[in-house]
């Protein structure tokens, strides 16, 4: 993308926005409506042309007189919650208190502002829209409906205007307003546009009072979701799933012998067998764990943005609210290189995780086999791994492989147009979310 198509794309949206915070719907179209009437030639005071435009005047003029000395004197308070969900619409009250005796709240209105909807340049010029390749040369090389998307991908919702009413508590108005997110992440409010519109309501004028505030919102999360059955796991006289894992150090419970063979410890050979049998022999020794489930989100991906990734994030969002309600949460989470160990599935634990998977991104930095030392350690200890993808490739099929070699279960999801791996095809599930 050129330079110069982002600064008029800027440079548009500026002027839309004070246009927006001048003109009603309506005004907009009175004013566009004497403004074109001007170019038919109004050569005479008995035409239709001359009353519209007239008239069309008249009016603007008259709102324009009855806002002249509103004042905008206020503040305000918003209560935002901690977290939502994406796709619901969530509402939280707002106090408007009144700065000076001359504030009133006749007439007045209350709209969020976004805190930073224009992407920046290099934001613009690397993040494709979904979709893009399917467009036409000229929409692609202009690149207008990527600026679009990511401005409205910025402001991760609607914005709209409400009046305010309500109850009047500690000099002001307590009213309701709500808000609908269109995608999961940091949702932030730079203030709020306060403003009056005018007696026919065509134009309006107010003030960006400013008042950051912002909440979470989490991906979509699917009304079912079946759990797969655990692989690999056992379970000890509690019902406690459990695995055994081999130990070379004493103190541990002895399982078998085997040949010796170089790097093992001659402390642990058993000599007893080894003098029969003329052969040395070596102790193994297991211990029962713990063997709880890991849950592996894979973010190595070079977009800056994915709809492939966000299929994956709801996936295992939804799969974490389905253990949630069985209070069989994961031990550890992993989105890519890092870890959050889960210390049990109370409902602050399953909050906390889920903000893991809300604030997820790419990591274009780094390569997925980065990763794998720490994701084989967790799968030596842990019964079963749910690993999630959206780039099911070679590297990563033969990853998957390693893991089902350590004895540990696996289901792995994926996203995309990839294909199935015939030794791997028992445990896959291709995300179709729509």
């Amino acid at each position: 993308m050129k330079k110069r198509h982002y600064k008029w794309y800027s440079a548009t949206y500026r002027l839309n926005e004070k246009i927006e915070r001048k003109f009603t719907t309506t005004g907009k179209v009175l004013f566009l409506c004497a403004f074109a009437l001007v170019f038919f030639g109004l050569n005479t005071h008995s035409s239709m042309l001359f009353v519209v435009f007239a008239a069309s005047l008249a009016l603007l003029a008259a709102d324009a007189v009855s806002l002249a000395f509103k004042s905008f004197a206020f503040e305000f308070e918003r209560f935002l919650p901690e977290c939502v969900s994406k796709g619901i619409v969530v509402k939280y009250p707002v106090i408007m208190r009144a700065k000076s005796d001359k504030a009133n709240f006749d007439s007045l209105f209350y709209s969020e502002v976004p805190a930073a909807p224009i992407p920046s340049f290099e934001v613009f010029n690397a993040t494709k829209e979904p979709g893009e390749e399917k467009r036409n040369a000229f929409d692609r090389k202009m690149g207008y409906y990527r600026w679009k998307w990511l401005i409205d991908k910025n402001c991760g919702g609607k914005y709209e205007e409400f009046a305010v009413t309500g109850r009047k508590t500690d000099g002001g108005i307590l009213f309701d307003v709500s808000f609908m997110p269109e995608r999961r992440g940091k949702i932030a409010f730079g203030g709020a546009y306060i403003f009056h519109k005018g007696i026919f309501g065509l134009l309006k004028k107010g003030k960006i009072v400013a008042n950051p505030g912002s909440f979470l919102v989490l991906p979509e999360i699917k009304e079912s979701f079946e759990i797969p059955e655990n692989e690999g796991d056992s379970a000890n006289e509690k019902n406690e799933k459990t695995r055994e894992m081999q130990e070379t150090g004493s103190g541990f419970e002895l399982k078998s012998l085997r040949d010796f063979v170089p790097g093992d410890s001659i402390r642990n050979i058993h000599w007893k067998s080894s003098a029969k049998s003329g052969q040395l022999r070596t102790k193994e020794f297991y211990k029962e764990v713990d063997s709880g489930s890991v849950v592996f989100v894979d973010n190595f991906f070079e977009e800056h943005y994915s709809e492939d990734f966000e299929k994956v994030l709801s996936a295992a969002s939804t799969l974490m609210n389905a253990m949630q309600r069985e209070e069989n949460l994961p031990q550890i989470l992993f989105v890519g290189r890092e870890t959050h160990e889960i210390p049990d599935s109370s409902k602050k634990s399953f909050a906390s995780a889920l903000s893991m998977l809300a604030l997820a991104e790419n990591d274009a930095e780094n390569k997925f086999e980065s990763c794998l030392e720490t994701l084989f350690e967790a799968g030596r200890g842990a019964s079963t791994i749910f690993f999630f993808t959206s780039k099911y490739d070679e590297a990563r099929k033969k990853a998957l492989k390693t893991l089902a070699g350590l004895g540990c279960g696996i289901h792995i999801f994926y996203a995309g147009s990839a294909e199935s791996d015939s030794e791997l095809s028992r445990y896959e599930t291709k995300i179709d979310f729509q």
